[in-house]
């Protein structure tokens, strides 16, 4: 493969499954706490194809999704670049080796210590949506490439979480008003960018937001920002489905064909590389049975929970159904999973049809590799599943 350290990824046989490494894992170390497996190959394969489906677009991997310091060096030893939202993730890709090129300051609101901070070690290009924020810029990192990051339509029915509610400003006034101010502000402007959601189902929507951008490009230049030349096309595939790819390359690539070569187009996919290279498990540590009528309900009590792998279901955004390790079964009972901790919210399966499971039998949840790890917390003193990384030995 490539050049890389290998110190402290498990190096398995090709016939081992990721329900055998599980077994092995758990045999081998007596283990009680729950935690995952982390197929490095599968990131490698991830970045090889993003670069096949778009070769023009060059991804910067969202380090928000996973910050998982084993990610990092696999995505920098591919020489991937990175968006980064804080202070401690410009550090912790710079802690890898990546240099100042190929990092971009994401985020439209930034302390001022964290600007500071980005211009000292010479993180130059950032985004912005308001005045406020481009004055920040200009009395603390004056030197900085603007990214005007624009709003656009991420309703239910498009994503599962919009981000433009939060970030963004209009393209039709919001964003020239915003132009001229960073001309009379005699600050660079480097470009514009986008966010479709997260994950995002309308993949026509990259089309449509990379349109848009392409106009604005033509409007900065009559306006003087002679300089403005980048188009970030944000994130939004969740990568487990295998043609989800293939259908924004689509829609992307199409976009871009009448694009002058001199605007960089650059990604900021989190979700899409680690996504499936996840895996966790986690052990059944109790069983209640509730009688409710006629009906008869199993609620089962895990070592894991919202407050670690699963904040995405305390937000209800979803329900990951999870498979037995040892014991797999048809049959489905109606029930309930409980998280860890001695908060009754803590729930990460409301009401599901599941097959029956016994205590101390081992749960499995696959493609838990994005905003799981990244969010956990040390709530009731309980510490974040640890993670393995693992190679086949013919993927060296």
């Amino acid at each position: 493969m490539m050049d890389f350290d290998w110190k402290n990824i498990e190096i398995y046989d090709d016939d081992l499954s990721v329900m055998d490494i599980l077994k092995k894992i758990i045999g081998d170390n007596d283990q009680d706490e729950p935690f995952y497996i982390f197929d490095v190959e599968d990131i490698v394969k991830k970045h090889i194809q993003w670069l096949k489906k778009m070769p023009r677009v060059i991804p910067h991997f969202a380090v928000k999704s996973n910050p998982n310091s084993t990610v990092i060096k696999i995505l920098a030893a591919l020489n991937a670049s990175f968006d980064c939202a804080s202070m401690q993730e410009i550090q912790l890709v710079m802690k890898m080796g990546v240099t100042d090129d190929r990092i971009i300051y994401a985020n439209p609101i930034k302390a001022p210590s964290h600007i500071k901070f980005a211009k000292k070690v010479g993180v130059d290009r950032t985004v912005v949506d308001t005045k406020e924020e481009v004055l920040k810029l200009k009395e603390l990192h004056p030197n900085a490439k603007l990214v005007i990051r624009i709003a656009i339509d991420g309703s239910s029915e498009k994503c599962l979480i919009n981000f433009s509610e939060k970030f963004g400003c209009k393209p039709t006034d919001e964003a020239i008003e915003l132009m001229k101010f960073i001309k009379i502000q005699k600050m660079y402007l480097l470009g514009f960018s986008f966010h479709v959601g997260s994950p995002c189902w309308d993949t026509a929507s990259y089309g449509k937001a990379i349109e848009i951008c392409k106009n604005l490009i033509e409007i900065a230049k009559d306006m003087g920002h002679l300089e403005t030349r980048l188009i970030d096309i944000g994130g939004g595939i969740d990568g487990i489905k295998k043609d989800s790819l293939n259908k924004v390359a689509a829609s992307v690539n199409a976009a871009l064909e009448d694009v002058d070569p001199s605007i960089k187009i650059i990604s900021e996919p989190g979700r899409y590389y680690v996504n499936t290279s996840f895996t966790l498990s986690a052990r059944i540590i109790g069983k209640k049975i509730i009688n409710q009528g006629k009906m008869t309900k199993k609620n089962y009590y895990i070592n894991e929970g919202i407050y670690g792998s699963f904040f995405e279901e305390l937000l209800d955004r979803r329900q990951r159904i999870p498979i037995s390790l040892y014991n797999p079964s048809d049959e489905k009972f109606p029930s309930v999973i409980w998280g860890r901790t001695c908060d009754s919210s803590d729930i990460v399966i409301k009401n599901e049809l599941m097959q029956d499971f016994k205590i101390d039998d081992w749960m499995v949840w696959r493609n838990m590799g994005a905003y799981t790890t990244a969010t956990a917390t040390i709530f009731n003193g309980f510490t974040p599943a640890a993670v393995q990384p693992f190679i086949r030995k013919t993927a060296l």
